[in-house]
């Protein structure tokens, strides 16, 4: 009975230390470029930069200047906790800098090229 109470808790031991390696190894640091547009001033910008930087996962993030309502952000982030589409959603639910009722940022999406 001893041993067989013993065989359990090293199997059990050894199945959540494989999937603790496992967790631990799938992790990476992505960076990814973002597009946003319908920014209007130049706090639009840090706004939606102090929004993501508050999301779990979020390391760093980038911006440019204003160029005819629209910023190229840079985000690196984890994998493991957080997605692409996540931080678009973030970024489209921040409040806007002039009226926090409103949620005017939109994530221009990529056309993607024809095949020929």
């Amino acid at each position: 009975m001893k041993r067989a109470f013993i065989s359990a808790a090293i199997l059990i031991a050894a199945a959540f230390t494989s999937k603790t390696t496992f967790a631990q190894t799938a992790d990476t640091a992505k960076k990814i470029t973002i597009k946003v547009t319908n920014l209007h001033c130049g706090n639009d910008m840090p706004t939606i930069k102090k929004r993501l930087l508050n999301q779990d996962g979020i390391d760093e993030v980038k911006f440019t200047d204003i160029s005819r309502e629209t910023s190229t952000f840079t985000i690196t982030y984890h994998t493991s906790v957080t997605t692409q589409e996540q931080i678009e959603k973030a970024i489209e639910t921040t409040p806007g800098c002039d009226d926090d009722k409103e949620t005017p940022y939109r994530v221009k999406k990529e056309r993607k090229k024809a095949k020929q």
